[in-house]
């Protein structure tokens, strides 16, 4: 994962920044405090849990809101695969496609009843 190398991993500092003492800090990522106090004082961080410290300090991704429909984004972002403008670029077509689809079917309704008021006078004059 290339991303996680390039976060400043210094645990303390990084939560002396948040402002969050030790249990709130690690309990975030699913670490005890005291499990955390040991990173802290340069134990080895391992991967998934840097992989969790980037997912929430730094994408501000709760890891308890990843579910099996968002998981392969949250990975394709954390590996530098996806990045966030991509991300909004592609929202921002999505959200035109939808108005344009809105608009299509107002306009669709609006032609169906000219349509159908037509087709009642028609028949109106043929009884008539």
């Amino acid at each position: 994962m290339s991303n996680t190398q390039d976060v400043d991993f210094d645990p303390r500092a990084m939560r002396r920044r948040l402002d969050l003492n030790q249990q709130e800090f690690w309990n975030a990522v699913g670490v005890t405090q005291s499990g955390g106090s040991r990173y802290e004082q340069d134990r080895r961080i391992p991967k998934p849990v840097k992989k969790l410290l980037v997912m929430r300090y730094k994408y501000n991704i709760d890891p308890d809101a990843i579910t099996d429909e968002n998981a392969t984004m949250i990975q394709a972002i954390l590996e530098g695969k996806l990045d966030t403008g991509t991300l909004k670029h592609q929202l921002e077509k999505i959200q035109r496609v939808i108005k344009a689809s809105q608009q299509l079917a107002h306009t669709a309704s609006e032609l169906s009843g000219a349509a159908e008021a037509v087709l009642t006078d028609r028949s109106r004059e043929k009884t008539a």
